[in-house]
């Protein structure tokens, strides 16, 4: 048990490591490119949005292959190419996989789960990052309504009033 509680925990930072890399990336390729399409905002936003999702995807599909690896190299699945199914169940907390069917390692699965949890809060911090290096000019360029602006045909002004 407590070997299955170290592998787990190696595991679980070798994934944290991969999506920390992952985010160096995004910050690497964000900064660069901070006044690229400038006149195009909402294009320049849809291009950073895609690229990240890309970019984390990736990051989550590595780390499930880690995860993956681990179940392979244990034994824990009846067929070598159930592992990265299994992993993906676990990493995204669906559980309730009936190939692994060692209960000497049941500790593996909810530690794979809990990765997953953490990196998918992770991602969406990076997603919101993103987010806000884009809306603010988005809106001051083309005052989207229903940002604090009322529309010009509804305004009111000190004649109307009296």
């Amino acid at each position: 048990m407590l070997d299955d509680l170290l592998v787990g925990i190696l595991v679980y930072i070798l994934v944290m490591l991969v999506h920390l890399g992952a985010t160096f990336l995004l910050v690497a390729l964000v900064r660069p490119f901070g006044t690229w399409l400038w006149e195009r905002p909402h294009l320049r936003l849809t291009l950073a949005l895609l690229g990240a999702n890309v970019l984390l995807l990736a990051a989550h599909l590595i780390e499930v292959g880690l995860w993956a690896t681990l179940y392979a190299h244990l034994d824990l699945v009846t067929n070598p190419s159930d592992a990265y199914y299994s992993a993906f169940l676990n990493y995204t907390t669906l559980g309730n996989d009936d190939s692994i069917g060692s209960t000497a390692t049941r500790l593996l699965n909810p530690i794979a789960a809990g990765s997953g949890i953490l990196m998918f809060g992770w991602s969406t911090a990076l997603l919101i990052y993103v987010l806000q290096g884009h809306v603010h000019h988005l809106i001051s360029t083309h005052r989207i309504r229903g940002f604090g602006e009322q529309p010009r045909s509804k305004r009111f002004s000190r004649e109307d009033i009296t």
